[in-house]
């Protein structure tokens, strides 16, 4: 304890230990460190919530005697006081508050100058006391503030700090207060000063009017607001009047903020005088300050104080407050900034604070701001409008309808940004009831009206950050319209049925979509609820449209349900719903079948089909008809009519809907009976249509079907007036002749029209009356158009005539036979608007049209002659393969490029499925192999093209007609046709299975495939029978999605099988002749393909061609210097293989001594040759020969007396020899019945060739070569590798293990980078471990051939080589050699002999294998038991051990080894043991630390038995060494020590703590170090009273160990344990010396231990 000096009396000394600790404490809360400087306060904080008056007592003296202590420090020593006395206010006794309230004081005011760090502290104690001792603190605070002397500017901050933390206390002396400050207002000249006076009047104020706001609960409820008002207003006076001059920001804004709070005191007839200045004042501040909102802040509390019970004080300064505010409000607010959304909402908030007393003022003003305004000026109105209809709900109520009538104006704004601020005030006029009154349906016509806006124009967008495109105003007011349809009850009588009046007009018809699903909910909820205006009367409400009308709209809207936002759902809803306001019979039918069209789209929409419009047309023409069935009104059918006919002109830019309305009006006209109706909307369909647009011709063609299926003669009545008046006008004159341009144009667009009108008339009309009208008017019509046809749109629908027309002809259509004598005319006119059209690009989709029509004229009988046939095929093939890939031809303009691209694929998709259709209808006619025939030959031209897509176009038709073929061929068995096309067109087709192109090749594939199925059918095979070789060829097409030649080269190989095998020997020579044509194919993927098949056929069939095999393979000879693909070359080499049978040995020789590494010509030799299994079998032999009598490398002296070791090159040739043999897989077999021979000479290859350098001359790795233009010397060469000589023999082990089909050892070598490992000479004994492992694993039958081959070699010369070995074999003790007992003996005795090795790896791999005999029986174990716990001690006393390897090893084989024997085997040294190992816990080399703590664990298997009291001694003595690894830096020793702990659990005797141990010391948990050792500390205590101050003192003597960490583990246990010790028991503990100890630890270099001794120090507050 330290002895008390002339101020010891001030400390409330406990007289123990804590004492000296917090003092300490004190004296290190200033640390350079901030963590530890945190640290320290909290522990400091800790100490003083349990011994409040000593360390508040400690601190308050240590600052009293320290006066020149840094001012850092007394900072921290304040806020730890500060911090205390907020938790323990309560503790804190009067007489050491009275101390404490004095040193604050002083520390506030002993420096004259500011020092905010400092005096904020010393003030924050201040504050804290006067929660409790409020009169105290102000009394040491009024000392320092006296009349006549400006106080310390800490003084006044403090008092208005003590005013906001304690109303109740500061309030009564507030009159005082303010009675000696007033007079120092004029003295304060300083910012600063002013500045705080202004806060703490600001604050005294905020503290009166709360006080009297809770007056019933306040000491004095006397206390009222005119008390202050005299103090206050003189306060006001000086701030307002004199200092708000100041330059100061800071200040003018404290003043005001002030001065809003002090308005609510001053008294009303002082606040109006005083009201002109104070607003001049303020709104004056606005020029002067960049950050306006804690000046409208302190404006909206001065107007809050004005407008106060209706006052109209404020009238005089409304105009100008209101202007600004405005000004300000208009300013664009950046939502990015809150400081600036606070001032907007401040701003609005004065709007609404004086709407109180001048709602009619403020509507007028804003009124007048949005009449005369710009967009600003209309936004900031707008924005305050909104704000009041929604805050200042009760002052607006009597302005509902001057605000709805004064906002009538802004419904016309053009303004995207305005548009969208008024929708927002509408929702808000809605909510509040305002649309009801007269002006509301204005408001909502304003909503539909945006709802209708189009996107905005495509180019370039306004860089305006707030820009408000169409697209988003319209989305808005589309969710407001349905807002307040569905949430807002009042609105209803609204909408309802004024919505209906916007669904006519044409500007509304983009929004019919939302204004439908608005008026379809009304419509629904009112029918449902049978509300009594459901039901509406059209004849009294004149504005609404009429039932037919409505009906007319509705129908063309749905007509087209995807458009308009897919409004088409919406739109059936209403149709539903309304329907008994439209006409009482259609109200069944609709219910019926308008839910099934909604079910339909809603389907559509959900599965993602392709749309069919014409579906749905169809649907919705059926509804129309039906719904017109069922009124059965003549008069109402043409009411309906008229309307149509009426609404034309709505989509006058809307040509789909205007296509469909055509359509409705063609159905009205076929029901109707009256010839005048009918006749004057034909007039009107054909006056309407715009003939250049394609979309509404084919409308208008259509109505004029349906029309003229009712009123054939009237329709071609009126076609053959429109011949005669508009296409027969004859050119004359010179005027005549300048307008010509125009008219001829003209005339064409309706001539197009007037021909499609044509194709529709034939096919909708009677069957029975069109025969006799076909030739007589309707070819004479359209005959003398067919020829010289220059405008496209013309021809295009020419050509959908003449289809039409065949339609209409068609023998189903007419139900009887009619032979078509123009068919061949037509026919030629077709293909020559096919030959017409430019091949170099696809724009139009005349093609397709002309090819669609063609193949309908086919269908008619009789049958095309052949010629005819031929020219029709080869035109359409002509005029669509050769266009470019993707249709169009490359443009310099990008966007242009890309939009023609995806124009011309559609165009492209349509054109070849039209050829497709054509070429199968030719065929259907002649399903035979002539018609097939007919059509293939003109495919083979293209099917031989130099360019990829022609080639892929071609096939595609090929397979589309095979497929055709096989669908439709009715061949029988028995039948005389033979498909003799077989062999000729497979040759074609080989070819094409290896093409450069992947889509080709799988193309090709299916059609051979299909091609045999057809053979396969005419040799007699039924339709539904399969052959288990032709079905399985789509499995190639998989395979051919590669690149990889070698893929490709096994595909064709199984084609060629599959080829051998189906070929008829008839066609065999016609096969292979063309198969020779293939081998020139331009192509050279395609070329060597075909020389695979040939070579595969030649191989199976070759006993039929023998006359033949002579010239075969002269032929392929001459090609082989010019076929440079690996395919091609392999007839060549298989040569060399013949040879080889005769000479092997000679052959090898030579292979051996070409230079490494192989280039690939030999690897190719290697390959041939092992594919043979005699041969493979006699090259294993003669190579495993060679490994085994070669010298591995030669040494040389080399640097840092390690030998340079250099390969020689006959062995390292086998090497590379045995590698290639693996890599062919027939050598299987071969390999499996050498592997244990393969395995051991490859292994110990591997551990020779170490850190070996390859032999002078030899470069291992690939040269780049490029190939040359002389194809002799051309050299192709594989992709280059870094290599070694042991990657090599790393290389040929793993092909061995691939070639065993060893994929399980491969995946576990993969797994733990084994590979990586072989070529490390500090890993390759690891390596060698796991791969004995594996071997026994998963080969245990190979494991005794293994040892055998390799027992010799541990007297091998070469170290490397037995080092391999007894790597290996230390493993195989592990895995019991894979059960072989007699084994484990033979390994057992090899490793006891090396224990002597010169070579330090072998002694230790020796060791280890030693110390594995754990794994074997324990009958086993007990045998070797002796000779294997000498071996092991002798390894840990090891004197050629610098890295403690080998005792790492030994330990190791200890532990394991000591989990097996009987505890008579060990008794003996059994704590000589325990001993031996203790100095190795703090051990530099972790993996020594965790082995000695896993072994001491090992040893508590022999603690429970004689040795029980020894061992108990020895864990109680290592228990915090191993406590305090628990939190080692290495997470190995951690792990260590958790398991050792486990194990030492059950011994100590503790149940509590052997659970504790248990439970939470799992190896892969996450330990909370903390925490654990503060719950074990408790229980060691309980457990182990005696044993506490031993533990205590074993911490200590790690406070000097070199581990910061361990250091920090120290301290916190040590404190733990002395921490939670009970009170009685610490007269046994050395107290004196552990905190001495723990002090010192507050100066230890580590920051870290720093803080674990500060936590330590504040759990000992007890001592």
């Amino acid at each position: 304890m330290i002895m008390p000096g002339p101020d010891g009396e001030f400390v409330r000394s406990s007289g123990g230990q804590v004492d000296e600790m917090t003092l300490a404490l004190i004296d290190a809360a200033y640390d350079k460190d901030s963590t530890v400087q945190e640290s320290v306060a909290n522990s400091l904080f800790d100490l003083g919530r349990k011994k409040t008056a000593l360390v508040l007592s400690s601190c308050y003296s240590y600052l009293k005697k320290h006066s020149k202590l840094s001012q850092g420090h007394r900072v921290v020593i304040l806020q730890v006081m500060e911090r205390i006395i907020k938790e323990n206010l309560d503790s804190v006794d009067p007489s050491l508050s009275v101390d404490l309230i004095k040193q604050a004081s002083e520390e506030l005011t002993q420096s004259k100058e500011v020092v905010p760090e400092w005096q904020t502290a010393a003030s924050g104690v201040l504050v804290a006391l006067g929660k409790k001792y409020c009169n105290e603190v102000m009394e040491v605070l009024l000392e320092k503030f006296q009349p006549g002397i400006l106080p310390h500017f800490f003084v006044v901050q403090t008092m208005a700090n003590l005013a906001s933390a304690n109303v109740y206390g500061m309030v009564p002396h507030l009159t005082a207060v303010l009675g000696t400050m007033l007079p120092m207002l004029g003295m304060a000249k300083q910012d600063n000063i002013r500045w705080v006076f202004s806060s703490a009047l600001s604050k005294f104020s905020e503290a009166i009017l709360d006080y009297i706001a809770n007056i019933d609960k306040a000491p004095d409820n006397t206390v009222t607001k005119e008390v202050f008002a005299g103090e206050i207003f003189s306060a006001y006076d000086i701030l307002f009047n004199v200092w708000l001059q100041s330059k100061e920001a800071k200040l003018r804004l404290a003043i005001i903020e002030a001065v809003g709070h002090m308005t609510h005191l001053i008294g009303r007839d002082k606040l109006e005088e005083q009201l002109p200045r104070l607003l001049q004042g303020i709104l004056g501040l606005y020029k002067r300050h960049p950050e306006p909102y804690h000046i409208t802040q302190g404006l909206a509390m001065i107007l809050d104080a004005v407008c106060e019970e209706g006052s109209v004080i404020l009238e005089p300064h409304l105009d100008i407050l209101l202007n600004v505010l405005f000004t300000q409000v208009c300013v664009p607010c950046d939502y990015t900034n809150p400081m600036a959304m606070k001032n907007h909402n401040e701003l609005l908030r004065c709007f609404a604070v004086m709407a109180r007393c001048f709602s009619g003022r403020i509507i007028g003003f804003l009124l007048q701001k949005l009449e005369a305004g710009n967009e600003r000026i209309k936004l900031g109105a707008l924005s305050v409008f909104r704000h009041l209809i929604n805050a200042a709900t009760a002052s607006m109520e009597d302005k509902k309808e001057v605000i709805v009538s004064g906002l009538k104006m802004v419904a016309s704004d053009n303004n995207n940004k305005v548009k969208k601020m008024f929708a927002q005030v509408v929702i808000a006029m809605a909510h509040h009831g305002y649309l009801e009154l007269e002006g509301g349906q204005l408001m909502v016509e304003f909503i539909v009206r945006q709802c209708a806006l189009l996107p905005d124009p495509p180019g370039k967008r306004s860089a305006d950050p707030e820009y408000v495109s169409n697209d988003q105003l319209r989305q808005m007011c589309a969710n407001i319209l349905q807002l307040i349809t569905t949430t807002i009850e009042l609105m209803e009588s609204v909408l309802w049925p004024y919505l209906l009046e916007l669904v006519i007009p044409e500007t509304y018809t983009d929004a019919a979509g939302t204004l439908c699903k608005s008026l379809a909910y009304l419509a629904k909820k009112k029918r449902e609820e049978n509300a009594d205006d459901f039901e509406i009367d059209f004849e009294s409400d004149v504005n609404l449209p009429k039932p037919p009308i409505l009906i007319a709209r509705l129908m063309v809207l749905a007509g087209r349900p995807t458009n308009g936002n897919d409004r088409g759902i919406h739109v059936l809803t209403l149709m539903q719903y309304i329907s008994p306001n439209l006409h009482e019979n259609l109200v069944s039918i609709w219910d019926t079948v308008i839910p099934k069209l909604v079910h339909f789209l809603e389907d559509a929409v959900d599965s993602d089909k392709d749309w069919s419009q014409k579906n749905w047309e169809d649907l919705i023409l059926k509804m129309l008809s039906k719904s017109l069935d069922e009124v059965q009104d003549e008069d109402w059918i043409a009411e309906l009519g008229e309307a149509f006919g009426q609404q034309i002109p709505l989509y006058s830019n809307m040509p789909e809907e205007k296509n469909f309305l055509f359509k409705c009006l063609g159905i009205v006209c076929r029901k109707s009976t009256k010839k005048e109706f009918v006749i004057k909307h034909l007039d009107l369909i054909f006056s309407s249509v715009r003939h250049n647009s394609q979309v509404e011709r084919e409308g208008c063609a259509i109505a004029l079907g349906f029309c003229a299926s009712s009123h054939l003669d009237a329709v071609l009545s009126k076609l053959d007036s429109v011949v005669k008046t508009d296409l027969s006008k004859k050119s004359g004159g010179l005027l005549s002749f300048m307008k010509q341009d125009k008219s001829d144009g003209d005339t064409e667009k309706i001539k197009a029209t007037l021909m499609l009108c044509y194709g529709f008339v034939t096919l909708y009309s009677p069957p029975s009356l069109i025969v006799s009208r076909m030739e007589a008017t309707i070819l004479r019509t359209i005959n003398p158009y067919l020829v010289n046809v220059k405008d496209y749109s013309v021809k295009q629908n020419l050509i959908r005539t003449m289809e039409l027309i065949a339609k209409a002809l068609h023998p189903s259509h007419l139900q009887t036979q009619y032979t078509f004598t123009k068919r061949g005319d037509l026919l030629t006119h077709l293909q020559s608007y096919m030959r017409g059209e430019s091949t170099s690009s696809i724009n139009n989709e005349t093609r397709a049209l002309a090819m669609n029509a063609c193949a309908e004229l086919v269908k008619l009988e009789p049958c095309l002659p052949e010629a005819e046939i031929f020219e029709l095929v080869k035109t359409a093939l002509d005029c669509v393969f050769p266009l470019p890939p993707d249709g169009v031809s490359a443009k310099k303009n990008k966007e242009e490029a890309y939009k023609d691209m995806l124009d011309a694929e559609v165009l492209m998709n349509a054109t070849m499925e039209a050829l497709h259709d054509l070429i199968k209808e030719l065929l259907i006619k002649n399903v035979s192999p002539g018609g097939m025939d007919s059509i293939y030959k003109q495919l083979v031209p293209w099917i031989l093209s130099l360019h990829e897509h022609e080639r892929e176009r071609a096939l595609n038709t090929c397979l589309m007609i095979t497929d055709f073929y096989l669908e439709n061929m009715t061949q029988g068995i028995g039948d005389a046709v033979k498909f003799d096309n077989l062999g000729r067109i497979l040759a074609r087709l080989i070819p094409r299975c290896t093409d450069p192109c992947v889509t080709v090749r799988q193309l090709a594939i299916d059609c051979v495939q299909n091609v045999l199925r057809i053979h396969l059918r005419y040799e007699g095979s039924l339709p539904d029978e399969k052959d288990q070789m032709v079905e399985a060829l789509p499995t190639l097409k998989e395979r051919l999605k590669k690149t990889d030649p070698n893929v490709l080269f096994g595909v064709v190989n199984d084609l060629a099988k599959v080829v051998s095998k189906k070929l008829p020997a008839d066609q065999l020579q016609v096969f292979l002749e063309g198969l020779f044509e293939g081998l020139i194919d331009p192509q050279s993927h395609s070329s060597s393909g075909a020389c695979v098949v040939l070579n595969g056929i030649l191989k199976a069939r070759g006993t039929e061609v023998v006359k033949e095999v002579s010239s075969i393979l002269l032929s392929l000879h001459q090609k082989l210097s010019v076929i440079e693909v690996q395919q091609t070359r392999t007839g060549t080499l298989r040569s060399i293989r013949t040879m080889s049978s005769h000479h092997l040995i000679p052959v090898l020789t030579s292979l051996l001594t070409f230079p490494l590494p192989f280039d690939d010509n030999v690897v190719e030799i290697w390959k041939i040759l092992s594919q043979d299994p005699v041969l493979v079998s006699r090259m294993i032999e003669h190579i495993l020969e060679l490994l085994q009598r070669s010298l591995p490398y030669e040494e040389k002296p080399g640097d840092k007396e390690r030998p340079q070791r250099t390969a020689m090159p006959l062995p390292l040739a086998a090497t590379s020899a045995l590698t290639e043999i693996f890599n062919c897989e027939e050598t299987e077999e071969v390999v499996m019945k050498n592997f244990h021979r393969l395995f051991a000479a490859l292994i110990l290859r591997i551990g020779s060739m170490i850190n070996v350098k390859p032999p002078k001359g030899v470069q291992l790795d690939k040269k780049e070569e490029v190939n040359t233009k002389d194809k002799k010397s051309a050299n192709i060469v594989r992709e280059s590798k870094k290599t070694t000589p042991c990657s090599l023999a790393v290389v040929s082990f793993r092909a061995l293990l691939v070639r065993a089909q060893s994929t399980d050892m491969i995946e576990l070598l993969d797994k733990e980078s084994v590979w990586q490992m072989f070529e490390d000479e500090d890993r390759y004994a690891e390596a060698m471990s796991i791969l004995a492992r594996a071997i026994a694993t998963h080969h245990p039958e190979q494991v005794p051939q293994i040892i055998a081959s390799l027992t010799s070699a541990l007297s091998s010369l070469y170290e490397p080589q037995r080092a391999v070995v007894a790597a290996f074999f230390s493993e195989m003790i592990n895995q019991k050699c894979a059960g072989d007992s007699t084994l484990i003996e033979l390994v057992m005795n090899s490793l006891l002999g090396r224990l002597v090795d010169s070579s330090q790896q072998v002694r230790k791999l020796c060791i280890r294998g030693l110390g594995n005999v754990s794994s074997i029986s324990s009958k086993e174990v007990q045998k070797y038991s002796t000779t294997v716990l000498s071996a092991m001690m002798a390894g840990m006393d090891d004197k050629e051990d610098p890295d403690d390897d080998i005792t790492l090893e030994a330990m190791s084989g200890l532990s394991k080894v000591l989990s097996e024997i009987d505890e008579s085997h060990i008794r003996a040294i059994l704590i000589n043991v325990a001993l031996r190992i203790r100095p190795c816990f703090e051990k530099d080399k972790p993996s020594v630390r965790a082995q000695a703590v896993i072994l001491f664990g090992n040893l508590s298997r022999f603690g429970d038995g004689p040795s029980k009291a020894p061992f108990l001694e020895q864990i109680h003595s290592n228990l915090v060494s191993l406590l305090l690894h628990l939190n080692d830096p290495e997470p190995e020793v951690r792990k260590a020590c958790k398991y050792s702990l486990r194990l030492l659990g059950p011994l100590l005797g503790s149940e509590d703590i052997n659970d504790k141990f248990q439970k939470h010391l799992l190896e892969d948990a996450n330990l909370f170090y903390g925490e654990f050792m503060n719950d074990l500390s408790k229980l060691l205590i309980k457990d182990f009273p005696e044993k506490i101050n031993f533990y205590v003192m074993g911490c200590v003597s790690f406070f000097k160990t070199i581990w910061p960490e361990i250091k920090s583990n120290a301290a916190i246990f040590a404190g733990f344990l002395l921490g939670n010790l009970p009170k009685d028991k610490h007269s046994n503990i050395s107290k004196e010396h552990v905190c001495a100890a723990l002090i010192l630890l507050l100066k230890d270099q580590s920051a870290n231990v720093r803080v674990k001794a500060a936590e330590a120090i504040s759990l000992l507050h007890e001592y």
